[in-house]
C-alpha cells in the first residue's frame, strides 16, 4: 500500500516542478517580449498616446479653438480644407463625405453664426 502513495507524491512533485518551470519562462520571457516591443507598440508619441486615452481632451480642445477662431479665419479654413480632401479623397469616399459629413458641419457653421 505504500506504492500508491509515494506514486501520488512523485506525481505532485513532477507537477510542482513543471509549474515553477512554467512560472521561471513566463516571468523572464514575458518581460523580455514586453521591453521588446514597448518602444514600437503604436502610438509611439506621448501626445498621441496622451489622446488615444484620452479622446475627450481633443475634442475640448478642438471646440476651444472653433470658438476662439475669428469667423473669418475658421470659414478660410474650413473652405481650404474642404477643397483640399475633395481633391485627395477618391470616388466613393467623396461621395461618403459630400452625403454624410459636409451637411453636418454646414449645420454646425450655420448654428455657431447664430449666437
Amino acid at each position: 500500500m505504500s506504492a500508491p502513495s509515494s506514486l501520488e507524491e512523485e506525481k505532485t512533485a513532477l507537477l510542482a516542478r513543471m509549474q515553477a518551470r512554467r512560472d521561471a519562462y513566463r516571468a523572464r520571457f514575458v518581460r523580455a517580449e514586453a521591453s521588446r516591443h514597448a518602444p514600437s507598440a503604436f502610438p509611439r508619441s506621448h501626445t498621441f498616446r496622451f489622446l488615444a486615452r484620452h479622446p475627450y481632451s481633443l475634442t475640448l480642445g478642438l471646440a476651444a479653438v472653433i470658438v476662439l477662431a475669428p469667423r473669418p479665419s475658421l470659414r478660410a479654413a474650413t473652405r481650404g480644407g474642404a477643397r483640399l480632401t475633395s481633391g485627395l479623397l477618391s470616388g466613393p469616399v467623396r461621395a461618403l463625405l459630400a452625403r454624410q459629413l459636409l451637411p453636418s458641419m454646414i449645420r454646425l457653421l450655420r448654428a455657431r453664426g447664430r449666437y
